[in-house]
């Protein structure tokens, strides 16, 4: 598996506080190495795709962790991604991750 990675900040609507905040994201696809890809190109399409997100309030169906990871996977159309919010330790995967 080959991963390339970028980071976003954006906030969203807590869903069982109803409070808008926000949070910085790291944001990892996988993609399958065979055929060989070029991990450089595969980052800067992450870059492009996630500067959608960057600095904007995300929508309700995207404001879990998960639920961005699944959607960066059909964009993005890599086998898994992984997301984390560093500062407060969190994590989520979808798909085969590494």
């Amino acid at each position: 598996m080959t991963g390339v990675g970028w980071y976003f900040s954006a906030s969203h609507t807590d869903p069982v506080r109803c409070e808008v905040h926000g949070h910085s994201y790291e944001v990892v696809c996988w993609f399958d190495s065979s055929p060989p890809r070029d991990a450089v190109i595969l980052q800067e399409r992450l870059k492009v795709v996630l500067s959608a997100f960057d600095h904007k309030t995300l929508p309700p169906e995207l404001s879990r962790a998960e639920d961005m990871a699944a959607a960066l996977m059909q964009l993005m159309d890599c086998q898994g991604v992984q997301i984390s919010r560093p500062v407060e330790r969190l994590y989520a995967s979808v798909g085969r991750c590494g």
